[in-house]
């Protein structure tokens, strides 16, 4: 079975992660994505607990078919790095083919991770295509998806969209606006 492990964020999860999960399984590219949020010792301004970005995520993909999450970040009470977790991932789904899904805007800086060396010819990779970005390595492990559809936001958009008190209904699942709402995550929607 191919396997694309799609890691960020996901604060909050957004209809661009959901839309280009279940397009690569559509077009055949994987048969399942699996979201992997990053711990809560990842050090970003305004990151939610792993809990609360887990529950969006579930909220998220509740009726959709091939795509899960494996919150083993949660767990860890440290900084995990890609090189690390790519490791512990490619242990736990060993029987499986493997791919990292990153938008190209990650790839491109991905030279600039710990111990990039270690990665970057020893996994596969799908490399979303945003806009008119170009990649910076182009090589066999790595597959260049274009969506079907170019999105102009993303979770940064978001959450300013919330602060500003602006609609986020067309961005976001409408469970998981629910959600926000009713835990006055980012700033309270009216």
């Amino acid at each position: 079975m191919k396997i694309g492990f799609f890691g960020g964020c996901f604060n909050p999860p957004t209809n661009v992660h959901i839309d280009i999960a279940s397009e690569l399984i559509k077009k055949k590219i994987v048969d399942k994505v699996i979201f992997i949020p990053i711990g809560d010792y990842y050090k970003k301004e305004s990151l939610l607990s792993i809990t609360k970005r887990c529950k969006m995520l579930e909220l998220a993909i509740e009726s959709k078919e091939n795509i899960e999450i494996d919150n083993f970040e949660k767990d860890i009470k440290t900084t995990i790095y890609a090189v690390d977790a790519f490791k512990l991932i490619t242990e736990k789904y060993s029987n499986h083919d493997i791919y990292f899904i990153m938008g190209s805007d990650n790839f491109n800086k991905i030279q600039n991770w710990k111990d990039y060396e270690q990665i970057i010819d020893k996994y596969k990779y799908i490399v979303i295509k945003r806009n008119a970005e170009e990649i910076l390595e182009n090589k066999e492990n790595i597959i260049i998806f274009t969506p079907k559809k170019q999105y102009n936001y993303d979770s940064t958009v978001v959450r300013a969209r919330i602060k500003e008190g602006k609609s986020v209904e067309n961005l976001i699942d409408k469970n998981v606006l629910e959600y926000i709402k009713q835990n006055d995550l980012y700033k309270k929607l009216k």
